[in-house]
């Protein structure tokens, strides 16, 4: 067995054999969002959107069943908008829910994990990563703690994932869920998770759908405010020099 230690524990690396082959039959929503910050006269203001897409794996086929966009107007910067409003569209749904955030980072906000999340993010430490050089893939890499920590490679020349998961089921199961959501033939989604790489396309295809639209009409705003905000200061610089 090969061994990789992080922060002094060691964790095996489960590999997928044909022994491991479990048949699923699941619902599951991958969520993920996407912002544009722009700024009226009244200040800075934040265009959110969330998508959801919802599949149902069924005897190790993947099935798409639809997909549901939110879109949200907020004041001030918009990331901690758009982290609760992902939370909050997860924990609103009864099953298996894929997210690309970093739980352990997103419990320092106060956000409520839902019960059944996974959660994957390419990025991470370039020191972990060349640790993780491993072949032989698919392999996974996963500890017992809470959020359970981890890292998961489904291709040899694919990435290596930073994963994070309240799921208690065995390392191997989850190796297994991953693997079968990862085999669509997309080469820009080769050895990752095809329900979040859509949810991710979706909400940028909304959010660049909305952030010409959002500048077109705060540039006008802002067009007509400081013109008028022009006529204003002449007008008393005017009325000065007549006194």
């Amino acid at each position: 067995m090969s061994v990789i230690s992080e922060s002094g524990v060691s964790n095996t690396i489960v590999r997928l054999t044909s022994e491991s082959n479990y048949v699923f039959d699941l619902e599951l929503a991958a969520i993920d969002g996407s912002l544009h910050d722009f700024y009226t006269e009244e200040g800075q203001k934040s265009y959110v959107v969330t998508s959801t897409v919802f599949f149902k794996l069924e005897r190790g086929k993947m099935i798409y069943k639809g997909s549901e966009v939110k879109e949200f107007i907020f004041d001030g910067k918009g990331e901690n908008h758009m982290r609760k409003a992902e939370y909050d569209e997860a924990n609103s749904l009864q099953m298996l829910v894929l997210m690309d955030r970093k739980l352990s980072m997103d419990l320092s906000f106060n956000m409520n994990l839902p019960r059944n999340v996974i959660a994957i993010t390419k990025d991470f430490d370039e020191r972990e990563r060349r640790k993780l050089d491993i072949g032989n893939a698919p392999w996974i890499i996963l500890d017992n703690e809470y959020p359970r920590t981890g890292y998961i490679r489904l291709t040899d020349k694919g990435w290596v994932f930073r994963i994070e998961t309240t799921l208690s089921y065995k390392a191997e199961y989850i190796l297994n869920l991953l693997y079968v959501m990862s085999r669509e033939p997309i080469p820009e989604a080769l050895g990752y998770n095809y329900p979040l790489f859509l949810a991710d396309k979706l909400a940028k295809l909304y959010r660049d759908r909305a952030k010409r639209a959002l500048d077109f009409i705060a540039q006008k705003e802002l067009t007509r405010y400081r013109t008028f905000r022009s006529l204003v200061e002449n007008r008393r610089r005017s009325w000065s020099l007549s006194q």
